[in-house]
């Protein structure tokens, strides 16, 4: 959710500031196809029923999730130099490394769930239950490895759609409002440039 935010965010302000949508079609990426890959391996799996599949254990599902963000860390690595990238790097890193700590998932407190007014998206709030619809998986803060880097973070109610983010959710979001914006804004301010050189 809070990557959603982010994306709308930097668009309108960047169109505010005179940027252009279009222009993300000129921004270079490289190996833009792996980041897809990504993405449609996570949407394989995530809407799935949700299911026990027990504390620390390495479930096919969490292999293939670990697979993606490996994919996602090889686009960023190869698109470092863009502005905005090594902070999503570092967001994806810093959740990797949690997630591989906890058998592949993104731990979340039984807490966390019942302040965003997640509980309709899981059977019960046991340990190793997988949320439906997310990478998340229900484990008590004892139980949890570097508690801190989990989704530990809240917007409850009333804010129209509670979620529940990691800090490293944070920096990707971070990230991406800074490569879309500045590549918006890059390509107005080049246009605006040519035509100053024309005149």
């Amino acid at each position: 959710m809070i990557l959603a935010v982010a994306i709308v965010v930097s668009v309108v302000i960047a169109l505010l500031e005179g940027g252009e949508f279009s222009a993300l079609a000129d921004v270079p990426l490289r190996y833009g196809g792996l980041a897809v890959a990504a993405f449609a391996v996570q949407v394989f799996f995530i809407y799935q029923t949700p299911s026990q599949i027990g504390v620390g254990v390495w479930h096919w599902h969490a292999l293939l999730l670990v697979g993606s963000c490996l994919l996602l860390m090889a686009t960023v690595w190869v698109n470092r130099h863009s502005r905005g990238v090594k902070l999503i790097g570092l967001g994806l890193l810093l959740n990797l490394i949690v997630m591989v700590a906890n058998g592949g998932w993104m731990p979340v407190t039984p807490e966390a769930v019942i302040r965003a007014g997640h509980t309709d998206l899981v059977p019960s709030l046991a340990s190793g239950m997988r949320i439906y619809s997310s990478k998340d998986i229900i484990l008590l803060r004892e139980e949890t490895r570097l508690w801190v880097l989990s989704d530990v973070l809240v917007v409850p109610r009333p804010f129209p759609v509670p979620s529940v983010f990691s800090i490293g959710d944070v920096l990707v979001a971070l990230g991406t409002f800074v490569f879309i914006r500045s590549g918006m804004l890059w390509h107005g301010c080049s246009g605006t440039n040519s035509a100053q050189r024309s005149e």
